[in-house]
């Protein structure tokens, strides 16, 4: 894509927004950004963004508390708790709240870093995955551009695992939690419309997610000799048997 030809760039992950705008302060950029753009430097404030950024802002932390909430639901004797992460987000300090929480909750929590793709067999063997009850996966999107080796490995491990988006359920993972990409998907396209008719990205404040969408893999529950509660299954926007 010429940069002189593009009307406007859409950018589905926080790193391809950030590059977006290394590359450009003047066409407009309207992104689904997983960490907070004002934080990142895609933005001066939610409300009134002042660059050539806009688009949906989801703050990948809150979401991930959820998985660990989730993740106590589904174990609620479990101890060691993992959060795997790569080189994008090891380093987040949004990753904080979602150490405090399973602290919280009684978890001893680790973090679990895949420096480099091609490690991914090696790091998340049944070696060193044994002496976790559970795992919480962040949004991540060098994960799920390896989404079904990271479910084959795991699943060689017997150890439950929840992940970001419902799509890691539909190959095999056993939960997930997160945003409901459709409806995030609409409000984007809302957002690209509006500044294709004039509207300047800086002036249109990013939007926040008010849908959020819980899958269940109940064949995958059963293969682990999971129990799950009529009330946590009842809560599920969908539950494949």
């Amino acid at each position: 894509m010429r940069k002189d030809r593009a009307d406007v760039i859409i950018a589905i992950s926080t790193p391809a927004a950030l590059a977006a705008y290394k590359a450009t302060q003047t066409i407009p950029i309207v992104a689904f950004a997983a960490v907070d753009p004002v934080a990142s430097g895609l933005a001066e404030s939610l409300a009134r963004p002042g660059h050539n950024v806009t688009g949906i802002a989801v703050f990948s932390e809150e979401t991930t508390v959820k998985r660990v909430e989730l993740m106590r639901e589904v174990l609620p004797r479990a101890v060691h708790l993992g959060t795997v992460t790569t080189k994008l987000t090891s380093g987040a300090t949004s990753l904080t709240p979602v150490l405090e929480t399973g602290r919280k909750l009684g978890f001893a929590v680790e973090a679990i870093n895949i420096d480099d793709p091609a490690n991914i067999a090696k790091i998340l063997s049944p070696e060193i995955l044994a002496r976790f009850d559970g795992l919480v996966f962040v949004p991540d999107v060098i994960l799920s551009a390896h989404m079904a080796e990271v479910i084959e490995v795991v699943g060689l491990s017997k150890i439950p695992a929840i992940f970001a988006a419902p799509d890691w359920v539909a190959n095999g993972g056993l939960m997930s939690f997160g945003p409901d990409f459709a409806d995030a998907m609409r409000h984007l396209i809302a957002q690209v419309d509006r500044v294709l008719k004039g509207a300047k990205p800086g002036d249109l404040p990013f939007e926040r997610p008010t849908k959020f969408d819980l899958r269940i893999n109940l064949r995958i529950a059963k293969a682990l000799g999971l129990e799950l509660s009529p009330t946590l299954l009842a809560r599920a926007d969908e539950v494949i048997e």
